[in-house]
């Protein structure tokens, strides 16, 4: 196996020192892995554990990057198993996520014993993909540093000819790309008067005028009077899916699955058809809050089916989430998965249940906590104080919580009560060259998506207590019961009963609604000189219900030995099962 090389300075803190901010220094923190170190760290598990774990290729970005997998999958296997697909770093700025997917398939290359996970594997396949957008992942390693979303096809935003020619710029030079706020009469922002540092829009209702605008850090590059309103690239590789895909959507692309990463994954779950659940490790989640859910019966629009959870779905998505958290699972709320996302085409159109983790946010509440005293002996530029841009609340919002700090000011009185002040950079005065004087500032890239290096243990613990209380929930076939009852002259009647006792059944209500996948296939083997009398010699299962589901088949068969009679039942997700007759009179 070829272990590619790793490049000088290939890896990088968890969180960059930020130049010429003039903070203490933060503690050491985990090194994230750019693409081709990241290669090399897979590629090397890969050849330390040859019987265990399988290196694939899942397919290459728009810029080439490859996209590897790691099979999971120890000792010899007879028949299909269930698998779990594991997805990470789908969103370009979630690299941490990479981090975490690799430590657990460390986790699960060591697992030995009675260890969980061993006996997870023992049974259940797991598919791993650390990183699903490299081409997203590769900016959190360049200069200037930002975060980058959008990794595809660009449009032409501004609509003067050309495409990409005015994006976000590095503007003062220091590394790092964030935001400017310019004084302009018609600007729609004024200064929070709780927190001069922080912004809100104003509210005409209540007599408050505009003074600034906001803007992303860049130059009129084009002289159309607009700042880095045209970046190169506008396709988002997770909103490229089929499943309510937008069109003429500069960020869902220019056809469903365009991207080559998104085409990728697709293929890849198409082609491995042993997978009974996916988990994606990102922004989006489904975990800490449950998804809003639909009826399973809801008519269809101009044929087409309506989107979200199905009722039926969601009732078990909530019971595997109260298991996962019972197993020590704590998932942060995000939103919601998005029109066109992986997630929503996994669970609408291949009928997996799919599950959104978002693995860490900021503890906004705790850092809100005690704030207040703080901010009272502190004068209005004072760096103690929070910092942040925020869009001010409705009047709703308001009437329900008229004394809570807005979530960016939360988020900031975190950064500064943690240490962590590389996360923002003040507001500093600058001459723009088109724009004239202005500030820039604003949070760091990455500074609300990437956790403190102390509580990366406590994140990867959590995934490797959650993997088996999944595999525990894939469904899985068993022969309960097959007996032979004997009718005198060779003549049997056959009775099996096929179960599953696992939680999620044989087919979800989207999997039913989107007849995908395939149903169970029974088997009766009947040997040379045996007749079969009635019933089916092969027949489909199309559902088993969880928690228990079972269905009962019949034969009449002639044979001088019954116990050399057997079925075998077998799903292309949820293993294979055989039995062979106990006799009775």
């Amino acid at each position: 196996m070829s272990v590619p090389r790793i490049p000088k300075s290939a890896s990088i803190p968890l969180l960059l020192a930020l130049a010429n901010t003039g903070h203490a220094q933060e503690p050491t923190l985990p090194e994230l892995l750019a693409h081709q170190p990241l290669r090399v760290a897979l590629h090397s598990l890969a050849a330390e554990h040859p019987t265990r774990i399988q290196l694939l290729n899942v397919g290459a970005s728009r810029a080439g990057r490859a996209i590897d997998a790691l099979r999971f999958a120890p000792g010899e296997r007879t028949g299909s198993q269930p698998a779990i697909l594991v997805v990470a770093n789908l969103e370009g700025p979630q690299v941490h996520t990479s981090t975490l997917a690799l430590e657990l398939a460390r986790r699960l290359a060591s697992a030995e014993g009675q260890d969980d996970l061993a006996a997870m594997l023992a049974k259940t396949t797991v598919y791993l993909i650390p990183r699903a957008n490299p081409d997203g992942a590769e900016a959190r390693f360049e200069t200037p540093l930002m975060e980058q979303p959008a990794t595809g096809a660009g449009v032409d935003n501004d609509r003067d000819g050309r495409r990409g020619e005015d994006g976000p710029s590095d503007v003062d030079g220091d590394g790092v790309i964030t935001q400017m706020r310019v004084e302009d009469p018609a600007g729609t922002w004024i200064k929070d008067p709780a927190d001069a540092r922080a912004l809100i829009t104003a509210d005409p209702e209540h007599g408050e005028l505009g003074r600034y605008k906001l803007l992303v850090e860049g130059r009129d590059g084009d002289g159309d009077g607009e700042v880095g309103e045209d970046p190169p690239h506008d396709a988002r590789v997770n909103e490229n899916f089929p499943q309510d895909w937008r069109e003429h959507t500069p960020s869902a692309g220019l056809f469903p699955t365009d991207e080559p990463e998104a085409r990728s994954l697709a293929e890849f779950v198409l082609h491995h058809k042993d997978i009974g659940l996916v988990l994606v490790l990102g922004a989006a989640d489904n975990l800490a809050e449950p998804p809003p859910a639909v009826s399973d019966d809801a008519p269809s629009k101009n044929r087409i089916p309506p989107s979200g959870t199905l009722k039926s779905d969601a009732v078990l998505l909530k019971e595997l989430a109260r298991r996962l958290d019972e197993a020590g699972l704590a998932p942060a709320p995000g939103t919601a998965p998005g029109a066109g996302s992986f997630q929503a085409w996994c669970e609408a159109q291949r009928g997996l249940p799919t599950l959104s983790l978002r693995p860490w946010r900021p503890p906004l509440d705790e850092a809100a906590q005690g704030d207040a005293a703080q901010e009272e002996s502190a004068g209005p530029d004072s760096p103690t104080k929070a910092q942040a841009v925020r869009k001010k609340p409705s009047k709703k919002d308001k009437d329900a919580a008229d004394d809570k700090p807005s979530e960016a000011v939360r988020a900031l009185a975190w950064i500064d009560r943690s240490g962590a002040s590389k996360r923002f950079l003040p507001w500093t005065s600058f001459d723009h060259p088109e724009l004239g004087p202005l500030e820039i500032g604003g949070l760091a890239p990455y500074a609300l998506i990437e956790p403190p290096a102390e509580e990366l243990p406590a994140l990867v613990a959590g995934l490797a207590a959650a993997l088996p209380v999944m595999a525990a929930a894939l469904p899985r076939v068993t022969v309960s019961s097959f007996t032979a009852h004997d009718l005198g002259g060779d003549i049997y009647e056959l009775e099996a009963a096929v179960a599953n006792n696992a939680l999620l059944p044989l087919r979800s209500a989207a999997a039913l609604r989107a007849r995908t996948p395939r149903p169970l296939s029974l088997h009766l083997n009947l040997p040379a000189g045996g007749d079969l009398l009635a019933g089916e010699a092969i027949q489909s299962i199309k559902n088993l219900a969880g928690s228990g589901g079972r269905q009962e088949l019949r034969w009449l068969v002639r044979h001088p030995d019954p116990t050399a009679i057997s079925i075998v039942v077998q799903g292309d997700h949820v293993g294979q099962a055989q039995a062979q007759p106990e006799i009775t009179q």
